[in-house]
């Protein structure tokens, strides 16, 4: 027997649910939490994982689901049937909006595996039969090229070359949504490879 995930139209997961959004409307970040806790996997397991049919994606959903929905909290009035039908439409809305931005994030994906392949390839880097030295170098060669550049360009790439910081982590950081931090990833990325071209190509080619 499966344990109930709800329907569109089914009735509050939380006892006492009127109240719990009234304090979270306060600021109560408890009661924030308690309505998480309650919606969060069903939104997953039943809205967002088969609209998207992708964990990343469903998960970067639901995260974006509960961001908005704690912003319309000043002016969200609570009413029967309770929160489940609200928060499930604005999860699909979310996960359109994810699906609308697919063909832009394939092609971020591509260009940052690009530019991870192309580096250790590059001829500016001198072999070493030691793998720590080098790494040093390179890491070297790449702080050099991110101070030429934009610092915000240098920023995020830090964060997402060097740090290994995911991309949840780097937009609160950096104050943006995830989709403005995808296309200010997807320009650093840009001009990291023409910032790399120009100051190693440079020195590929000197005598």
């Amino acid at each position: 027997m499966r344990v109930g995930l709800p329907a569109v139209g089914s009735a509050p997961l939380l006892p006492d649910e009127a109240r719990v959004v009234d304090r979270a409307r306060r600021g109560d970040k408890a009661a924030f939490a308690q309505i998480y806790r309650a919606y969060a996997r069903p939104l997953y397991a039943r809205v967002l994982a088969p609209f998207l049919g992708d964990r990343d994606d469903a998960e970067d959903a639901l995260r974006e689901t509960f961001i908005a929905f704690h912003r319309a909290l000043p002016s969200y009035a609570w009413k029967p049937p309770g929160l489940w039908p609200y928060l499930a439409t604005l999860a699909r809305n979310k996960a359109r909006d994810l699906l609308r931005a697919s063909g832009r994030r394939q092609r971020l994906r591509g260009a940052y595996a690009e530019l991870l392949d192309a580096l250790p390839a590059a001829r500016s880097v001198p072999e070493a039969p030691d793998d720590a030295v080098f790494r040093g170098q390179l890491r070297a060669h790449i702080e050099q090229v991110l101070e030429s550049m934009n610092p915000r360009y240098a920023t995020v790439l830090r964060m997402r070359l060097l740090e290994g910081r995911d991309r949840p982590e780097c937009a609160e950081s950096l104050g943006v949504t995830l989709g403005n931090l995808d296309v200010l990833f997807f320009r650093a990325v840009r001009a990291f490879r023409k910032a790399w071209n120009t100051l190693h190509g440079e020195e590929a080619k000197a005598p």
